[in-house]
């Protein structure tokens, strides 16, 4: 029977020695990968997050800009209209005026030309 030659059993073992070594740095070096990744995730989270804020900040400023506008828009509608009421209005006032006088008139000859 021949005994394993012990130079190449501590070489054996300087290699297990070596290629466990090696595999805990690997698995050192992959939990830091795992731990930036995760630090990476979160930070990318909270950028979006504020940028999701200030998106939804601006759309609620442009909506106060835009109910501000269409609410001066209607309020010079509604000026335009009720200038053209008062416009109309004066002028069937002014017809009504001129039929009433000369409602008067008609029925002022119609009586005194009948008097006389």
């Amino acid at each position: 029977m021949a005994h394993p030659d012990p130079s190449k059993s501590s070489s054996g073992d300087k290699i297990l020695r070596e290629i466990a070594q090696k595999e805990r740095e690997l698995q050192d070096e992959l939990a830091k990968a795992q731990q930036e990744a995760a630090r990476l995730v979160e930070e990318a989270q909270r950028q979006a997050e504020a940028i999701k804020a200030r998106a939804r900040e601006q759309a609620q400023q442009e909506a106060a800009t835009a109910s501000v506008a269409a609410a001066a828009d209607a309020q010079a509608i509604t000026e335009q209209v009720l200038a053209k009421a008062r416009t109309d209005a004066e002028a069937i006032r002014k017809q009504a005026e001129a039929r009433m006088k000369a409602a008067v008139d008609l029925v002022v000859r119609e009586v005194l030309g009948g008097l006389t």
